[in-house]
């Protein structure tokens, strides 16, 4: 099992301080600082936190890379596109990752996949009047979110339960994440969205890495 203590854990959390502060207290400049950082903190963490060298541990380094380059990207509004297939790969990544930490022999409940197939249908149905020429590419990453979604609730009974709770959490908030920048881009504004959207994203992203770290397979 993984799961060493990680001095890079208590700079990720200063960096989430900081992020937090500068939105809720409108500082940009430290916002355009602090944001970047996030990912490569918890990527430090992940780096070192992990024992050994298993074969998915590259996948997840590699979804944490561009996971980071969706975050700058996204920073640029005229950079929409970039950033959304940076975090189409860094989900198939992840599904990659489940797959081989319990997915493969896991299960699915049918309230798994219900909830998820009513999420991506409505979100799709609640974008639609707004995203024409892109809805090719905004439904394929729905597709893929969702799927990520999917597969970290197929790791049930193939993975410690930590392991699992934490992951699939974390999963359902990248996914709650994603939908509120489709919902506000294309659809409505929302009250306080970059709050709302980071905090999501912050969560899901430690959760997924931590329970992750806690991956035991089950006999």
């Amino acid at each position: 099992m993984l799961g060493m203590k990680s001095n890079w854990l208590i700079v990720f959390a200063f960096v989430v301080t900081a992020v937090v502060l500068a939105i809720g207290l409108d500082f940009p400049s430290l916002y355009l600082v602090a944001k970047p950082l996030l990912m490569i903190t918890l990527l430090l963490h992940f780096i070192s936190a992990s024992k050994g060298y298993p074969a998915w541990r590259i996948l997840v380094m590699a979804a944490l890379v561009f996971s980071w380059g969706g975050d700058v990207l996204l920073m640029n509004n005229d950079m929409f596109m970039a950033g959304l297939v940076s975090f189409l790969v860094a989900h198939v990544l992840y599904i990659i990752t489940y797959q081989k930490t319990g997915a493969s022999t896991g299960k699915l409940t049918p309230m798994d996949v219900i909830k998820f197939v009513i999420l991506g249908v409505a979100l799709i149905w609640v974008l639609y009047p707004g995203i024409g020429d892109l809805l090719i590419p905004v439904v394929v990453y729905a597709l893929t979110l969702i799927a990520m979604g999917i597969w970290a609730h197929k790791r049930r009974d193939a993975t410690s339960e930590p392991s699992f709770k934490m992951v699939s959490i974390g999963a359902m908030l990248f996914v709650l994440s994603d939908s509120l920048i489709a919902i506000n881009k294309f659809a409505i504004e929302i009250p306080a969205e970059r709050m709302l959207i980071m905090s999501t994203y912050i969560a899901a992203q430690f959760l997924i890495i931590q329970g992750l770290l806690k991956h035991n397979k089950v006999d």
